[in-house]
């Protein structure tokens, strides 16, 4: 790794210019996607390429609950609720039509349950649809051309957008998921050295000292009310749509077996579970490191067992004393959910149909891989039994 790339990153966050908190959203989508997506990227030359669907997921994600707060939260110098749509960040009509309908159907979280499951109501389709394409636009013409001015004084300098996207017209029945994002908005570069900078330091970066800290000054800022603290508006950028559902799902696959087979067995100690009073469902990458509550993350432990794992990541070694429990619950979980379980792992650890006769050892290679990199890369404690 170069000194400069450091060097790079640091002016970028302190003295690019910002009017809005996009700048902000760019690089905090993009450490996030090389950390959870790494299994998706290409290499070209010296760069690497991810697709953009990508960072617009991330950015629904950060800005729903900053556009649905009753507080109104600024995200652009000057932003008032009553200024006209010109002085708005671009996407904010458009997304509050989405909060807004989601307002009194369970918010954030149902939204993003219609999301991942391509079930996005008809009635709001269009203006979705209208909403995907405003951030690909804002996203590629806005941070993306601008960010880096400060040290390259040139546009495009950092990250790259390769328009190779599909033109997007009527949807009609096509389900908006992730996968629709992923194959239907092209995709975007930048160097192999800035990709390991942050693969490597990305937490750092990320963290309160930084970019969400700074996004939440920025936007106390600009705030004219007088009424937003750096704190208020820091715990509306780390929430997050709550997904206790799936862990229901996982939940009632493996109470179904202890029913029919009076005992299961903890997938990391092999110790019989004979009552659901004692089972524990626990995510093989925890849910603090990686907030995935997909079910083929979901499996069940024995309580005890569960308290001594916590946040740990489960070695290579324990892996592979394990792989055949893994395996044995993955087909349960593809039992009873295919189409779900399915879409969850192939998004997750995979970059195509798990329909092949090894999907299990191609799965099973790329978690051993993120809990390597989870490991020896960020540093997270390793755990054996």
């Amino acid at each position: 790794m170069k000194l400069s790339e450091f060097k790079t990153i640091n002016t970028i966050i302190e003295r690019d210019s910002k009017d809005t908190t996009y700048k902000f959203a760019l690089l905090r989508s993009v450490i996030e996607i090389i950390q959870e997506y790494s299994h998706l990227r290409k290499e070209h030359e010296d760069k690497i390429i991810f697709p953009l669907g990508l960072l617009i997921e991330k950015w629904l994600l950060y800005y729903y609950p900053i556009i649905s707060s009753r507080i109104f939260l600024p995200q652009k110098n000057g932003e008032t609720s009553e200024l006209t749509p010109g002085n708005k960040i671009k996407f904010r009509k458009q997304f509050k039509t989405i909060t807004d309908f989601y307002s009194d159907k369970g918010g954030f979280s149902v939204f993003y349950r219609d999301y991942k499951s391509g079930s996005i109501s008809d009635e709001i389709k269009p203006t979705f649809i209208k909403l995907l394409k405003t951030l690909r636009e804002t996203i590629t013409k806005m941070p993306m051309k601008y960010l880096g001015n400060s040290v390259f004084n040139e546009n495009y300098s950092v990250f790259q957008f390769n328009q190779d996207h599909k033109r997007i017209g009527t949807v009609g029945n096509q389900e908006i998921d992730p996968e629709f994002l992923i194959n239907s908005f092209g995709s975007f570069s930048f160097g192999k050295q800035l990709f390991t900078v942050l693969e490597y330091l990305g937490s750092f970066i990320i963290g309160v000292d930084s970019i969400l800290f700074k996004w939440s000054e920025f936007t106390a800022k600009a705030d004219r009310s007088g009424k937003l603290s750096v704190e208020k508006v820091f715990s509306y950028l780390q929430e997050y749509p709550q997904t206790e559902r799936d862990v229901a799902f996982a939940r009632n696959v493996y109470k179904n077996l202890l029913d029919n087979n009076k005992h299961i067995e903890c997938v990391w100690s092999d110790e019989p579970i004979g009552q659901i009073q004692i089972m524990n469902i626990d995510h093989m990458i925890p849910f603090a490191v990686w907030r995935n509550n997909d079910l083929w993350n979901l499996l069940p432990t024995h309580k005890d067992i569960n308290l001594k794992k916590r946040d740990k990541i489960p070695s290579s070694d324990l892996l592979d004393k394990r792989k055949k429990a893994i395996f044995f619950y993955w087909e349960k979980l593809k039992e009873h959910y295919e189409e779900m379980f399915e879409k969850e792992i192939r998004l997750s650890l995979l970059d195509r149909s798990i329909t092949t006769v090894h999907w299990q050892k191609d799965c099973f290679h790329q978690l051993k891989n993120k809990c390597k990199y989870l490991i020896n890369i960020r540093g997270l404690e390793e755990w054996n039994i």
